[in-house]
C-alpha cells in the first residue's frame, strides 16, 4: 500500500475547490511534494538542503528505476528532471501555499511541475493574520504581520522560476492594483532555523500592500481558520451581512467568482476602519527579488579558519583549471599562494579529515578586499569534496615542488587540467605504474593512450604537492562497468560511492591507480580522493619533434641538392628549423588547449 499519497495523508483537498477549509491541511513534517505524493524529507545535521535525504516513491524518480532507500534531495530532483535546490527560491508560507493540494492545484492547472520541497522551519518574527482582501476564490486569506521575538513553525517552499511566477501571479505581484509584494526578509530581524541546524540567511515572504485586519484593539487579529473567521466578520458588520449573507457558506458562495462584490467587500474593510499596519512594509524595496538559495549564505557563523562557500561566476575564465577565488585579504592571510587545498569543513574530521581537492588560486578584483568570510569554489571542486554553496570550507596554501615553467605557458598556452576521482587500480593494471583514464578524459587532456601525463596529489604537511609523471592508458568499458557494479556505500565500503558518502551525483571522471601510486601522491587513507591531471607538455613536445625531425631531414636533403652554396644551405636550414618550430607550436597549442574561440562580437 502506498501510504504517501496525498489522499492517504489527508492532504488532498485544495482550498481553491473547497474555500471553507482555507488554509487547507498542512503537513506535519518536511517533505518533497512530487506528483501526487508527499515524500518524507530527513534533515542532515549541519548540511544544506541539497544533502537532505528524501525517500523514493515506489517506482523511483527515474523511469524504470525502482526506489531503493532514501537519496539526497538534489539527486532526487535531478533524477526527476527538476530544478535543483540551489536554483530555487525559498518562500515562507503563512496560508494555503503550505497546503500541498493547493500548490499542486496551482501548478498543474497551468501545466507546470508541482515537484516542490517543503521544509518545516522555526521562524521568529512572523505572525499569521488576516488579509484586508476578499478573494474571488471565496475566502479571506491569511497575511503575515510582524511579531518581534515570537517564534512559530512555518513551512518554507522551495520554488523554481516557473513555479515562483505562478505563485507571484496568484498574489498579484506584477499587477499595479494587486494585493501583495514579495520581499526578502533579513536573517537578523527574522531568524529562520531549519531542522538541520542551518540558520537560513534570508527567505521571501508575500506582504500585503494595504495591511491586515485588526480585531478591535488595533493589533492584527490572528487567522483562526476560514469558517470561524467568516462567522466573526459577519457578526461584526451589518453591511457585510447584507452583501454576503449571514453564514460562512453564503459568504463563500456569493464571493466565489464575483470580482465586483469582492472588491466592494475589500473596500468595506477600509471604510469600516478595520485595517492596521502589518509592520512589514519597511522591507519592501521595489527591486526585483531574484536571489536563489545558493546565493543566500547561512546566518550561522563558520568555524575558526573556515569560510562560507560561494559559486564562481558563470562567465569567469578558469584558464583550464579548477579555481578558488579569494579576496586580496584572504589571499594575503594565506601567504598569497598560487595553489590551495580545498576541504569540506562540514564533514566530521574523524571520518575522512584528509579528503581535499587541489585548486588554482585567483585573487578576484570583484570580491571586496575586506571580504574575509567568503570564498568562491568551482563546481568541479565542490563535487570533489561533496560541498554545497553556503557550507563551510577550509582553504590551505599549497605549492608545487618545482616552480612552474612560465615559458611553457607562453609557448603552449596555459596547462589544461582535469580533476579526477581516484579509484583503486583494476586487476588489469595492478602493480603497473600507469593510470587508466576513459576516452573523454584523454581527449580533454589532448593526449592519446600511451602518452605521459602529470598527476598532482594531496599536499604534505609543509604544503608541498607530490607530483608523478606516468603513462595514461585508455581504460576499457569492461573495467568501468565492472567497477560500477561493485562501488557503493559510504567510506567504510571497499569501493565507496560519491553519491552515498558525499551526496554528489554525477561524479568526477575516474582515474584508476595502483596503491603504490596512491602513496606517491600523498593519498594514503583517502577514500574518494581526487587528483589534478594535465598532459606532460615536455613529453608532447618531444613527441611532436620526433615526427617533425624526420620531415626536416628530408626537406634539408632536397635543399642541399638544389642549393650548392653553403651560405644558402645554412640559411635554408635556419628557415626550415623556424618553420618546424612554428608548426610544432601551432599543433601543440591547438591540441592541448581546450579554449573556445570567440567569433562574434562580445555581449554589451
Amino acid at each position: 500500500m502506498d501510504d504517501r499519497t496525498l489522499e492517504a495523508l489527508g492532504l488532498s483537498e485544495a482550498p481553491r475547490e473547497h474555500p471553507l477549509i482555507y488554509p487547507g491541511a498542512w503537513p506535519t513534517e518536511s517533505g518533497l511534494l512530487h506528483q501526487n505524493r508527499y515524500l518524507r524529507l530527513k534533515a542532515m545535521e549541519n548540511r544544506r538542503l541539497a544533502k537532505w535525504m528524501v525517500e523514493q516513491p515506489p517506482g523511483g524518480f527515474r523511469a524504470g528505476k525502482t526506489g531503493d532507500g532514501p537519496v539526497p534531495l538534489n539527486y532526487a530532483l535531478m533524477s526527476a528532471n527538476q530544478t535543483l535546490v540551489g536554483d530555487r527560491f525559498p518562500v515562507i508560507s503563512v496560508g494555503s501555499n503550505a497546503c500541498p493540494a493547493q500548490l499542486r492545484h496551482k501548478m498543474e492547472g497551468l501545466g507546470v511541475s508541482s515537484t516542490i520541497p517543503m521544509v518545516k522551519a522555526r521562524v521568529t518574527g512572523i505572525g499569521i493574520g488576516v488579509s484586508a482582501y476578499v478573494s474571488p476564490l471565496g475566502y479571506v486569506s491569511s497575511s503575515p504581520f510582524h511579531t518581534p521575538g515570537l517564534s512559530r513553525d512555518l513551512f518554507i517552499t522551495w520554488l523554481d522560476a516557473a513555479q515562483l511566477e505562478i505563485v507571484d501571479a496568484s498574489e498579484g505581484i506584477s499587477d499595479p492594483d494587486g494585493e501583495y509584494d514579495r520581499v526578502l526578509l533579513p536573517p537578523e530581524d527574522f531568524p529562520m532555523a531549519l531542522e538541520s541546524g542551518e540558520l537560513l540567511g534570508g527567505a521571501y515572504l508575500y506582504v500585503h500592500r494595504y495591511g491586515v485586519l485588526h480585531g478591535g484593539s488595533g493589533d492584527p487579529r490572528p487567522h483562526p481558520g476560514e469558517r470561524q473567521l467568516l462567522t466573526e466578520l459577519l457578526s461584526e458588520s451589518r453591511q457585510l451581512r447584507e452583501w454576503f449573507g449571514d453564514t460562512p457558506e453564503e459568504f463563500s458562495s456569493r464571493a466565489r467568482g464575483n470580482g465586483q462584490l469582492c472588491e466592494k467587500g475589500t473596500r468595506l474593510f477600509a471604510d469600516e476602519g478595520r485595517l492596521t499596519d502589518s509592520g512589514l512594509r519597511q522591507y519592501v524595496t521595489g527591486e526585483p527579488a531574484t536571489t536563489v538559495y545558493d546565493d543566500i549564505h547561512p546566518a550561522n557563523s563558520v568555524p575558526t579558519g573556515a569560510y562560507h562557500t560561494g559559486r564562481t561566476p558563470d562567465g569567469f575564465d578558469q584558464r583550464g583549471a579548477g579555481v578558488v577565488r579569494l579576496s586580496s585579504a584572504v589571499s594575503a592571510a594565506l601567504g598569497n599562494p598560487q595553489l590551495a587545498i580545498v576541504q569540506n569543513a562540514q564533514i566530521p574530521p574523524a571520518r575522512h579529515e584528509r579528503l581535499g581537492t587541489l585548486a588554482t588560486v585567483i585573487v578576484a578584483e570583484d570580491i571586496p578586499a575586506q571580504e574575509t568570510r567568503r570564498v568562491e569554489v568551482d563546481h568541479s571542486l565542490r563535487v570533489g569534496v561533496g560541498l554545497e554553496p553556503g557550507e563551510a570550507v577550509t582553504v590551505r596554501a599549497a605549492r608545487l615542488p618545482h616552480p612552474r615553467r612560465r615559458w611553457k605557458d607562453t609557448l603552449f598556452g596555459h596547462a589544461n587540467y582535469v580533476t579526477c576521482r581516484v579509484q583503486d587500480g583494476d586487476r588489469a593494471s595492478a602493480e603497473q605504474e600507469v593510470c587508466l583514464l576513459d576516452t573523454l578524459t584523454l581527449e580533454l587532456l589532448g593526449v592519446a593512450s600511451g602518452d605521459e601525463v602529470v598527476l598532482e596529489g594531496f599536499p604534505y604537511d609543509d604544503g608541498t604537492v607530490p607530483v608523478l609523471q606516468l603513462k595514461a592508458i585508455r581504460t576499457s568499458e569492461e573495467v568501468q562497468e565492472r567497477r560500477k557494479e561493485l562501488h557503493g556505500g559510504d567510506m567504510t565500503s571497499r569501493y565507496p560511492s560519491s553519491l552515498d558518502a558525499l551526496g554528489t551525483f554525477p561524479d568526477l571522471p575516474w582515474v584508476f591507480l595502483d596503491r603504490r601510486l596512491w602513496s606517491g601522491l600523498g593519498l594514503d587513507g583517502q577514500w574518494l580522493a581526487t587528483v589534478r591531471i594535465r598532459c606532460s607538455r615536455s613529453y608532447q613536445l618531444k613527441k611532436e619533434l620526433r615526427e617533425m625531425v624526420f620531415l626536416l631531414g628530408i626537406a634539408f636533403i632536397g635543399v642541399v641538392t638544389v642549393l650548392k652554396s653553403v651560405v644558402w644551405q645554412a640559411a635554408s636550414l635556419a628557415v626550415l628549423v623556424l618553420l618546424v618550430g612554428f608548426v610544432v607550436n601551432v599543433r601543440l597549442r591547438s591540441r592541448l588547449n581546450q579554449r573556445a574561440k570567440r567569433i562574434g562580437p562580445r555581449r554589451t
